[in-house]
């Protein structure tokens, strides 16, 4: 389904890089839904890829871990070394044992074979954020403070400390739990059934402790000043003088109930700051619901910022910000009325004509039938 957004945003160049050509051909299909990334190289092993670099200079690379000679990850370490950091890494393989240590590499993205249509259009999304779409800097006059990262890989940036290493996944865990706690805290009863419940109380206890004492280092050496604080049976996360993506993302949502010229770059920016799932690298299934929900809210965002754009005239901004409601909630049925009226007013037959189509083919897709639409 090709929602892609009619704008005039320069094309990414772009390379994919698999052992097996049948996946090169899919990766290959996937990408022509998407005019504004042009594949401009396309390789069956990492030394090729290698050579061709400086010729090419890619912006974004999807590649296969799992290949003979030069893997993946060695891969991605030398096209980064070779670009300065200056390309966006999406891992793609079979194995899912990869995907922390994919994390760790700085990639944008990491996809399980096979990889769906749907799932592509996520990964895109994120792509387009982090390269630099349209208002994804902060409003002038914002604070220039450490940014903390639940959206995507959990992470701290913009200190001059190297970032350490989570000592263990529930380390991590438990961190993401204090993160989405605040400011009131997590009664200790409370993480010992959610983090331990499997352990006898004692061991649980001793677990928790553990991890505390490793979440206290790791936040002396981020360079910050976030501190874990325990009071009355509760731990509680302060983040000082951090921002936190969440927070920037609640705040956008909140002005968009009314939009102004005024506001508007604040609210593209917190939109921006949705670069992926909730805790997307953190396994823990207590943040499902959370995610599915951040998605939704991350689509109505864009719908009310396809809105703004359409009330004003400015058809084909409307345009792409109801896609990228799309690219997350394929059934957002005001993105698509939003998408049509636009057509309409731009008496655009042939995207009027598409989107219907598209519409259509994503409830097909699930065995349903389009209910209509009033444009």
């Amino acid at each position: 389904m090709d929602i892609t957004a009619i704008n005039s945003t320069p094309k990414y160049r772009t390379i994919i890089v698999d052992d097996e050509p049948p996946a090169l051909a899919k990766l290959s299909y996937l990408l022509k839904d998407y005019e504004d990334f042009e594949l401009v190289g396309s390789f069956d092993n990492a030394d090729d890829a290698l050579e061709s670099v400086r010729e090419v200079q890619p912006q974004v690379a999807f590649l296969d871990i799992a290949m003979p000679g030069r893997n993946g990850m060695e891969l991605a370490s030398d096209l980064k070394s070779r670009l300065a950091d200056n390309i966006e890494i999406i891992f793609i393989t079979a194995f899912d044992q990869y995907a922390v240590s994919a994390f760790d590499l700085d990639a944008t993205d990491y996809l399980l074979k096979p990889v769906s249509k749907e799932r592509f259009q996520k990964s895109i999304l994120r792509i387009k954020n982090t390269l630099g779409a349209p208002s994804t800097a902060p409003p002038a006059g914002s604070s220039s403070s450490p940014m903390l990262h639940a959206f995507g890989k959990l992470e701290i940036t913009g200190t001059s400390a190297l970032q350490p290493e989570w000592r263990t996944a529930k380390v991590r865990e438990l961190f993401a739990l204090y993160l989405q706690n605040r400011p009131h805290g997590v009664f200790r009863k409370n993480l010992l059934d959610t983090l331990f419940s499997a352990l006898p109380e004692e061991k649980a206890l001793s677990n928790l402790n553990t991890c505390n004492y490793y979440l206290r280092q790791f936040l002396k050496e981020t360079g910050t000043d976030i501190s874990l604080k325990y009071k009355s049976g509760y731990y509680s996360l302060d983040l000082g003088s951090v921002t936190c993506d969440a927070d920037l993302f609640a705040d956008a949502e909140e002005r968009a109930g009314s939009i102004t010229s005024g506001n508007l770059d604040s609210i593209l920016y917190g939109a921006s700051l949705y670069r992926g799932k909730y805790f997307e690298d953190v396994k823990c299934d207590w943040a499902n619901l959370l995610r599915d929900q951040y998605d939704i809210r991350y689509a109505s965002l864009r719908v009310a910022l396809a809105s703004y754009y359409a009330s004003i005239g400015k058809y084909e901004e409307s345009a792409q910000q109801a896609s990228l409601a799309l690219e997350i909630d394929h059934f957002c049925d005001s993105a698509w009325r939003i998408l049509l009226h636009n057509y309409k007013e731009m008496a655009d037959k042939t995207h009027y004509d598409t989107t219907i189509a598209n519409r259509d083919a994503a409830y097909q897709n699930r065995g349903l039938a389009a209910p209509p639409l009033d444009v």
